[in-house]
């Protein structure tokens, strides 16, 4: 799977890294204000969707192009907050602590919410002279009274403004405009410019310090020095104390175009605290703003979390500790909510001293596996060395393959086996069992995990159908190429189930891709459905096969729509202790089939030692193997009616012949027209060395209203004792040894002198 694709066809987000491409990144926005706290790794913003309510104030249209903004009036003057109002009370003094402030926002109306937004956005695509203008044109000129709408626009306007663009005419020494020009030049930090627009707009604002984990964040790492430092912001809103890093907000994005503009993260936006301490830890512990407070050990000690994390609900199972220490193999499991059966997760791994991600030409990732079931995704690791490994976990429920880095490990791994452990068979995917696309298509087995056991080498899986389907398998193993795989496993479609056979060739584990499709809407695309882990504990003595293309056994999409179905052999590997074999398929309209037998080790086509008749709704395929060993049997068909004349495959078997216990003989040559529901009872070959002086004639002929046996220019013509059946008997004595023909001809009408071949004896 690739999990590397951009967020739409329009945008890429670069703060957003993909697992697979940690080194695609762009011009930053800003240097770093402090070494941590420029941006929270591999995070992709969602959009805000409130709910409806009351339109606290009307923004107006938007300014046409070129319009400036407008003046502050000459009674306007900059007043900070604290100048003007009591104080706030501290965080703790509120027994409701910040659950009140996300309602307010949830609450707020989507037209009102998108006004402030696009005000705001719009405002910081103009240049002010002086602060005051600023804040005139942000806040006051809209009359925007509402709390939570200054602080959103005040947010959103610091998260989207190009800083590089900011100037102002006059700048004294401590004015506001000294501190957003800092800010432009990485004097200050994001938290100080947002407390400072908060005092003059009116709102009570806090800088609050402490430590983050933000890029240069390492899972394990303890905070002990100023460098590790980071800051961000509390405000008092509607009467409670709610949290904002607008540092953290700030993302870029790159258009098309190639031209670079900003969108905030609305995450960093009064998140809840208990999400929100998971990344930040603030100096003075009230500004957790929790009941119970957590320490600074506790809050090392907890794995690196990501805030997404929480917007797909998952939670830790297994390690609630960010160092995981490792003897043999180590399984970290989370859980979900079991109703996202969408969810998909995917991760990476590497060592933590050089952000090598492969082991000796293997990636590392092929050392671990993961699977999902019934609301728990479980991550096993065998890992091949001593040593620390990061382990970065990935989660998504898009389509476009975009994934959300969701939490972060390190792993000490202390021993490892005697034998170097292997990794895991060669597969498309680390994620084993069944796949999204499997629920998509309403597929359902009663195999509840991704490992299946054989038994004296052979095991067998069953998925249930909603409909007729497409189904591809591929067996995969460390050491072996898929063309020598081919053949030990193949599948069958019976009623409303798919069943799947695996045999193992030896000992040892292998990967089982499962593919399919709905052929009615999705042509030949093929998506997979499921993967498992096959392994085989015993000493098994398995035929070789030969190397087969990928796909080249069993049912083809066609083998479905015209309605055929297997008879005598269900599975396309046939192993016969004898040199002929009978396949019958039934089939549910008139159609037209053929078949070819090509020998496989010379590659030869021996069409001559395949025989096809059909008799009521069955279609026989008789084959006669003329020495041991393997070949494969091709059929094609395609309904009578069908006016392309054309038959494609539908099937295809693959036959070990395995002893020969009697001599055998081609077949008659067959026209097209025998193969329309014809039926030979006898004689099915004609021989020399057989050498019958009198052979019986039995057919059965469709539409027939004549049929002769013509040997050396001499008609025989055989008598209708049944309707369509005709029989008699040829004397053929004197032309054994003679190299002539013998045909059956039939007539059908029309031009009396009109009798086409439909079998033709070569002896």
């Amino acid at each position: 799977m690739n999990i590397v694709g951009p967020m739409s066809d329009e945008e890429i987000d670069l703060n957003g890294v993909p697992p697979s491409s940690p080194e695609l990144l762009t011009e930053s926005r800003q240097q770093e204000v402090d070494s941590q706290a420029a941006s929270p790794q591999g995070q992709v913003s969602k959009e805000i969707t409130p709910r409806t309510g009351n339109i606290h104030v009307n923004l107006g249209e938007n300014r046409s192009v070129g319009e400036q903004p407008p003046t502050a009036p000459s009674t306007f003057k900059l007043v900070p907050v604290s100048a003007e109002q009591e104080q706030p009370p501290p965080p703790l003094a509120n027994p409701t602590g910040p659950s009140h402030l996300k309602p307010s926002l949830d609450q707020i109306d989507r037209q009102a919410l998108q006004s402030v937004d696009g005000h705001a956005t719009q405002v910081s695509t103009y240049e002010h002279p002086s602060f005051r203008e600023l804040i005139w044109d942000l806040i006051f000129s809209k009359n925007i009274s509402n709390e939570l709408e200054k602080v959103r626009a005040i947010f959103k306007w610091l998260a989207t403004k190009n800083l590089k663009d900011i100037f102002f005419n006059n700048v004294e020494k401590g004015s506001p405009e000294e501190v957003l020009l800092e800010l432009k030049e990485d004097k200050t930090t994001y938290a100080n410019v947002f407390d400072t627009m908060c005092n003059y707009a009116g709102i009570h604002s806090r800088i609050i310090n402490g430590y983050c984990k933000g890029v240069n964040y390492k899972p394990g790492m303890t905070f002990n020095s100023d460098k590790d430092k980071h800051s961000w912001n509390a405000v008092y809103i509607n009467g409670t104390w709610g949290l904002v890093d607008a540092q953290w907000a700030a993302r870029e994005v790159i258009k098309k175009i190639r031209k670079l503009h900003y969108r905030l993260d609305e995450y960093y936006f009064l998140p809840d605290p208990h999400h929100f301490n998971c990344n930040h830890f603030p100096d003075d512990d009230q500004w957790q703003l929790l009941e119970r407070p957590i320490t600074l050990e506790e809050f090392e000690n907890m794995p690196h979390i990501k805030y997404h994390f929480f917007k797909y609900g998952l939670q830790f199972l297994s390690h609630h500790s960010v160092i995981i220490y490792g003897r043999g193999e180590v399984n970290v499991r989370l859980g979900y909510p079991a109703n996202k059966v969408a969810v998909n997760f995917d991760f990476r791994l590497e060592f933590e001293s050089d952000e090598e991600e492969e082991y000796k030409g293997t990636k590392l990732i092929r050392y671990g596996m993961q699977e999902s079931i019934e609301g728990i995704v479980s991550f096993r690791f065998r890992l091949p060395a001593k040593g620390s490994y990061v382990l970065i976990i990935y989660a998504s429920e898009k389509k476009d393959n975009v994934y959300d880095q969701v939490c972060e490990y390190k792993i000490v791994q202390k021993e490892v086996s005697v034998t170097e452990p292997l990794p895991f068979p060669p597969c498309a995917s680390q994620n084993w069992g069944p796949s999204t696309d499997f629920y998509r298509y309403g597929l359902d087995t009663y195999q509840k995990t991704s490992k299946i056991l054989t038994k004296d080498g052979k095991a067998e899986l069953q998925i249930i159908i909603p409909r007729q389907m497409h189904f591809m398998t591929k067996l995969k193993h460390n050491d072996l190429n898929d063309e020598d795989l081919q053949g030990y496993a193949t599948h069958r479609i019976v009623g409303n189930t798919v069943y799947f056979n695996i045999t193992a060739p030896r000992r040892g584990e292998y990967g089982l891709e499962i593919h399919a499709n709905d052929p009615a809407t999705e042509g030949s695309t093929l998506n997979q459905v499921a993967q498992y882990l096959v392994e085989c504990n015993e000493d098994v003595k398995t035929v070789p096969l030969p190397k087969l293309s990928a796909g080249y056994l069993g049912a083809k999409p066609k083998f479905n729509d015209y309605g055929l179905n297997t008879v005598s052999h269900h599975t396309p590997l046939i192993h016969i202790e004898t040199n002929t074999v009978e396949i019958q398929l039934s089939v549910t309209q008139e159609i037209r089939v053929k078949a070819n037998l090509i020998e496989v080790e010379s590659d030869r086509e021996m069409t001559e030692f395949v025989f096809t008749q059909t008799k009521d709704s069955v279609v026989s395929f008789m084959v006669n193997c003329p020495s041991v060993g393997f070949y494969k049997l091709e059929l094609y068909a395609a309904p009578v009616h069908d006016p392309s004349q054309q038959l494609p495959g539908v099937y295809n078997y693959l036959i070990n012949c395995q002893r020969k216990t009697e001599n055998v003989y081609p077949f008659p040559k067959q026209d097209p027209r025998w193969n329309e529901s014809c039926y030979m009872w006898e004689p099915l070959v004609v021989d020399k060395e057989i050498g019958k002086p009198t052979v019986n004639f039995h057919v059965k002929i469709p539409k027939a209203k004549d049929v002769a046996v013509v040997v050396n220019q001499k008609w025989t013509y055989l008598k209708l004792s049944q309707p369509e059946i005709w029989e008699g008997e040829v004397n053929l004595a004197p032309y054994y040894g003679e190299g002539v023909k013998v045909t059956l001809n039939a007539f059908f009408g029309g031009d009396n002198t009109s009798y086409p071949t439909l079998l033709e004896y070569l002896f």
